[in-house]
């Protein structure tokens, strides 16, 4: 038997629709802090809008506050805020928080950074990160995510695995080597991926919201056939043939699952397409309006104002203008 290694490399991972959602997530590493937090301190994290923030207590204790909830982490646990929520942390007794832009924060690398920050008592090691969501689905995905994700010794979580990669990523940050910033950056992707998917088996039918769709055989097939192909020019009659469904029934158990009507949701999916094309990519507006299954630039601009809010133009001159700033 012939080994056809490069007929496997494009072969697509089979998971169930939830491992599918989160493979297909791209995640793309902000920065990371190796930080060594000696008593008092106290530190206040802003919002970072379409970002998510971790936390792993390497060794040590820490009390986190997010609006009127306040948890303690020992050694081991590790808290996620899926939507870059504000939240501050603290030693448990220092009640003066210091902003995150007045820390004293070295740069290792681009992306990897230390601190040593607070006063000459028991310290508390922490490994934290910021990551970017890339994908369209992210915002939808987000929505049913609460504030916070914790996963410590008191829960059902799989301990073992986040404790590991924990370790892992606690030893990569302590000695940075040859290619230690892209380890660390698989290390808190999968992280991070195994924390949202315990949350999100363990939600129940009311919970898991727009995801049950993917769950449901006929209309989760709908959808990967939008998300595979929007370029196609898709009716609600061939939609629903292709899933075996009459068109009536078809249109009404997708909106009863997902919330849009199946034309609502595929214009919505092509207009997320391109909105992360108009930022990430170089492509003329025709070429992104041929990708997404329009015609004409004309009508492509005209559907994405509407659905947006703001021209194409308008995105892709606010990203550029954004990213400059950013560099200067």
């Amino acid at each position: 038997m012939n080994f056809d290694y490069k007929n496997r490399i494009n072969v697509p991972i089979k998971d169930e629709p939830i491992g599918k959602l989160l493979d297909s997530l791209r995640m793309e590493s902000a920065f990371f802090t190796q930080s060594r937090l000696s008593m008092p301190w106290a530190l206040d994290m802003p919002p970072m809008n379409n970002c998510m923030m971790f936390h792993i207590v390497v060794d040590g204790s820490a009390v986190f506050s997010i609006g009127k909830t306040e948890l303690q982490l020992n050694t081991g646990d590790f808290i996620l805020f899926p939507k870059g929520e504000g939240h501050t942390l603290s030693d448990g007794s220092c009640k003066f928080f210091t902003p995150l832009d007045e820390l004293p924060i070295k740069a290792v690398t681009e992306r990897y950074e230390t601190l040593q920050f607070g006063g000459s008592g028991k310290q508390t090691a922490m490994v934290c990160g910021v990551l970017l969501f890339q994908h369209p689905l992210a915002i939808k995905l987000l929505g049913i995510l609460p504030s916070y994700i914790l996963i410590n010794q008191d829960s059902n979580a799989p301990i073992n695995m986040v404790d590991n990669i924990s370790s892992l990523l606690d030893a990569e940050t302590s000695t940075i080597g040859i290619g230690a910033e892209a380890v660390i950056a698989r290390l808190a992707d999968i992280l991070v991926i195994t924390a949202m998917r315990q949350y999100l088996l363990e939600l129940s039918d009311e919970k898991i919201g727009w995801l049950g769709a993917l769950e449901d055989n006929r209309i989760g097939n709908a959808l990967e056939l939008i998300h595979e192909s929007p370029d196609h020019h898709w009716s609600l009659e061939e939609l629903a043939q292709n899933v075996g469904m009459s068109r009536t029934s078809f249109a009404q158990q997708f909106k009863r699952l997902v919330g849009n009507t199946p034309m609502e949701y595929l214009t919505e999916w092509r207009m997320s397409l391109a909105y992360s094309k108009l930022q990430l990519s170089k492509d003329s507006m025709l070429a992104i309006a041929l990708d997404i299954g329009y015609q004409s630039e004309a009508a492509f601009s005209r559907v994405f104002k509407k659905v947006i809010g703001q021209s194409p133009n308008e995105i892709r001159k606010a990203y550029q203008t954004s990213s400059v700033e950013q560099k200067t």
